[in-house]
């Protein structure tokens, strides 16, 4: 009977986190849908639109450009670490058996180059913001918070239940 509670425990576990990397899943294709770029960031679409809203001058749009387009460079090999690092995982989880410390490992890797990144997204950030003017960081700041209201309307579901499964 013990035996069979430790198994269910795991089986718990593993769905649990399976249910968490569908949901990062879809948060992800809803940001490509939403034409966000990596991380949540304006894709080239929404960057014209956010200057329109925000009212940015040739040489805000100039200053941007070139603040993005160095990011770029510093961001894309982070992000081909995170795609193999979740391919990895997935593969863990997919597995016949469960090798719990491979999956912690794992989730670890993809945890700090997340941190990495938010590190990055942070500190780019506080670069646009410096751009603005105080009128434009208020427009700003408002369209950050419009866009990041609920959850779940961004395609993240709920935590499931103990009786969901």
């Amino acid at each position: 009977m013990k035996n069979k509670t430790g198994l269910m425990k795991k089986a718990v576990v593993v769905c649990c986190v399976a249910l968490m990397g569908i949901g990062a899943s879809i948060a992800v294709a809803q940001e490509k849908a939403c034409g966000e770029g990596p991380g949540g960031r304006p894709g080239p679409h929404d960057f014209k639109k956010i200057g329109k809203k925000l009212g940015l001058t040739d040489e805000q749009k100039t200053q941007a450009k070139a603040l993005f387009s160095g990011n770029r460079e510093i961001v894309k090999p982070l992000f081909t670490s995170l795609h193999g690092e979740r391919k990895n995982l997935q593969t863990l989880l997919h597995a016949d058996t469960v090798d719990e410390a491979a999956i912690r490992a794992a989730t670890a890797k993809v945890a700090a180059l997340e941190a990495d990144l938010n590190v990055n997204r942070a500190k780019t950030g506080v670069q646009f913001r410096a751009l603005l003017t105080p009128s434009q960081r208020e427009k700003l700041s408002a369209m950050e918070k419009e866009r990041h209201k609920g959850g779940e309307e961004h395609g993240r579901p709920p935590m499931p239940e103990h009786e969901d499964f």
